[in-house]
């Protein structure tokens, strides 16, 4: 695996987590948010606008992943359409290898079955 695969994996599972985290923080404090509409008060009104305000950043944060995830999942296709272009038999014989793997794991899985 090339470096740059290495990195666009490595960056697009740290992408995921982060956006995973961040739909969850924006959840718990929409719930919070839906608690806190039914108290009143000045400190429930205090607490309401602090949520709102780390809601409002993480879906920032969110969108800022998102784009970024987008950019290197744009770049790795970019990168993998030069190299079947410069390496065109070894691509095939990437393909070939890998439908062989695919085929003799399905004949395997097929036979266990039985």
């Amino acid at each position: 695996m090339t470096a740059q695969a290495k990195s666009f994996e490595n960056g697009s599972r740290n992408s995921e987590s982060v956006m995973g985290e961040l739909n969850r923080i924006v959840a718990q404090a929409e719930e919070l948010l839906r608690t806190l509409g039914e108290e009143g008060g000045a400190a429930a009104e205090a607490v309401r606008q602090r949520v709102v305000r780390t809601v409002n950043q993480a879906k920032v944060k969110l969108a800022d992943a998102s784009t970024r995830v987008r950019g290197a999942t744009t770049d790795a296709a970019k990168a993998t359409d030069r190299y079947v272009h410069d390496n065109p038999w070894k691509s095939i014989a990437y393909g070939a290898a890998a439908g062989a793997v695919v085929a003799i794991l399905a004949a395997a899985l097929l036979r266990d079955d039985e």
